[in-house]
């Protein structure tokens, strides 16, 4: 044989072997063996590694939460929940960590977790579901971990789950759907004990079976709580608007409500599916119900028709094409109407309602701490663009000539003012906006959602802006350089437009959706602001028309300063008392305005401060 056959085929070998591993996950036939087909036995336990349950007994209407850590790192994970008598597979499982995906076990949906890539991983998380008919077997929760291609643990850090009695179960229901300060139970290769503390979230599940033409679909969720709501929409392309929604929802008086809705566009609240002809199918209610603090919604979807007309750009609902499921929950007003969604998730996968499917997701129900950015970003635009902006525009457009006798850091003050102002601008500027990023999760405003897309335009060029004035100030020519004008005019259009888009992306939130703002006419308080801001730009513009144009000897001799130029308000002979009479007029003028910007831009951040 020769030799470079022979290096081929040796070479062909150990890819084969090396690459008979699963760098994206475990394959659906291992969850039976629970073992990797690296060709390497099991090492010897070690305490390297933990698991981790919220709780060690259960009820059908529980959610089970684990999580597996190390104190190094590994690789590789497989979780699968087997009765520990017959060895069946049990349950269901939903992803938490965003390393793990869903394994198929023996192709029954959503029974294990593995991980999604061969990245190093400190900790893992998942859920588990218990089967919904509770036995007096016992739970085996069986955890491989790979290591490395070669260090693999098997059966070292398995746990066991015990079913609730069956004359317990009601007492103990109540806690199941949110998990808060709870005891842990970890298990690890010498089987320590430990108590740790996790977050709290509301899980949902959601399938649904298709027979003869009608599919009928089961909504649960653990935990909703009166005056709120969750639901479940179809949409074509991952993002909201024009969606088929099915809306389940829990009244102040403790009664359920389920309905079918279309979301036209965006964050628009969802209205009837009476609105349109053929929404597609007959909807059917079933069951709507609260129990052992679990919401139950049901219905049935039959009649399906093929219809080619549209209203409003929603089109009919099918069995046969695939959806990307939206999974939301809220809050309900004092008249059991929609707010604007706490938690929402788009999942990647998509479904079909002529086909068996199951759909889990885990909602935060307090999204207050994310609010904040949200908050936060508001507050710092209304004060950086409704006081600092047209404070900073006020004093060199009409106070270039006052106060000549004064400077701070050797320039003039108006100068001085200006420049803190106006450097400080962008800075908070792109604060704000890093904050509405992270808000957002970098997502950029679909189209769909019209005001908010038109608001983020609006926004992103008042970004813009704010940062390139701050760069051409400080690459402007000299004051008596020939083209001098021409940076003039440029930053002072540069800087009106930013100024006058500000009040634009201001406004339009004013009627986002999912604020009160245009119910409670706080619009009004940027009506005020719109009113004022040529009325202080006329008051400054009628005192220097009067002054220049006032028949006395002392103006005649005094003359103006060129207001193109910083350093103009040198003090001499030509200020006289006339123009010390002017610039105190200017002075309070300027401080009525800035108590006026400060008042309007105080009160408007208190509203959005209490916005839910």
């Amino acid at each position: 044989m020769p030799s470079f056959v022979f290096h081929f085929v040796v070479f062909a070998l150990i890819s084969i072997k090396y690459g008979y591993n699963y760098p994206t996950g475990a394959p659906n036939y291992a969850c039976q063996t629970m073992t990797p087909g690296h060709g390497y036995a099991s090492q010897a336990c070690s305490s390297n590694y933990t698991i981790q349950s919220d709780k060690l007994q259960y009820d059908v209407n529980d959610v089970v939460r684990l999580t597996v850590n190390s104190s190094a790192s590994f690789k590789g994970v497989l979780l699968v929940a087997k009765a520990a008598t017959t060895g069946d597979i049990v349950g269901t499982w939903a992803v938490v960590s965003s390393t793990t995906r869903i394994v198929n076990c023996s192709t029954v949906p959503n029974t294990g977790i593995t991980h999604n890539s061969r990245d190093l991983k400190s900790s893992v998380e998942a859920l588990w579901y218990p089967p919904s008919t509770t036995t007096n077997t016992s739970t085996i929760i069986q955890v491989t971990i790979v290591e490395s291609y070669s260090n693999i643990y098997v059966s070292c850090y398995n746990l066991t789950l015990t079913p609730r009695q069956t004359n317990t179960t009601a007492s103990m229901n109540s806690t199941s759907a949110t998990v808060a300060s709870t005891t842990t139970v970890t298990t690890t290769a010498t089987s320590t004990e430990t108590v740790t503390t996790t977050k709290s979230i509301s899980s949902v599940q959601i399938s649904w079976t298709y027979n003869d033409g009608v599919t009928i679909v089961r909504m649960r969720m653990n935990d909703l709580k009166t005056s709120q709501w969750f639901a479940l929409g179809l949409s074509l392309d991952q993002n909201m608007g024009e969606d088929h929604v099915f809306m389940c929802r829990h009244l102040a008086d403790g009664s359920v409500l389920l309905d079918r809705r279309i979301n036209p566009s965006g964050h628009s609240p969802p209205v009837s599916a009476s609105t349109i002809s053929n929404p597609g199918g007959t909807f059917n209610v079933t069951l709507q119900k609260v129990e052992d603090g679990t919401t139950y919604c049901e219905f049935t979807l039959s009649n399906f028709v093929t219809s080619g007309r549209r209203r409003r750009d929603i089109v009919s609902l099918s069995q046969a094409t695939p959806y990307y499921p939206l999974i939301a929950m809220g809050d309900l007003d004092s008249s059991n109407e929609i707010m604007q969604h706490k938690s929402r998730e788009a999942l990647t996968q998509t479904v079909q309602l002529n086909r068996e499917e199951t759909i889990m997701s885990n909602l935060d129900s307090d999204d207050s701490g994310k609010k904040v950015l949200m908050k936060a970003h508001g507050i710092i635009m209304i004060f950086t663009w409704i006081l600092f902006v047209s404070t900073g525009i006020l004093l060199p457009r009409y106070f270039k000539a006052a106060w000549p006798g004064t400077k701070v850091c050797g320039k003039p003050i108006w100068f001085t003012v200006h420049r803190a102002l106006m450097t400080s601008v962008p800075i908070l500027t792109l604060i704000a906006f890093i904050l509405i990023l992270v808000y957002e999760n970098g997502r950029w405003i679909s189209r769909n959602e019209k005001r908010e897309f038109a608001h983020s335009i609006a926004g992103i060029i008042v970004v813009v802006f704010s940062v390139i004035q701050p760069f051409m100030a400080l690459y402007r020519c000299k004051p008596d350089a020939h083209y001098r004008f021409i940076f003039n005019h440029i930053h002072r259009i540069v800087g009106f437009i930013a100024l006058i888009l500000s009040i634009v992306a201001m406004f339009l939130v004013m009627f986002f959706t999912q604020f009160s703002f245009e119910k409670n006419k706080i619009w009004g308080i940027l009506i005020a602001w719109i009113c004022w801001l040529p009325i202080i730009f006329f008051l400054f513009w009628l005192i220097e028309y009067c002054s220049k144009n006032k028949p006395s000897a002392e103006t005649k001799t005094t003359g103006f300063y060129d207001i193109t130029t910083e350093n103009t308000n040198t003090p001499d002979d030509t200020y006289n008392k006339a123009q010390i009479k002017i610039d105190r007029i200017k002075g309070i003028l300027l401080f009525i305005h800035i108590i006026v910007a400060l008042v309007l831009a105080l009160t408007l951040a208190i509203f959005v401060g209490k916005t839910d």
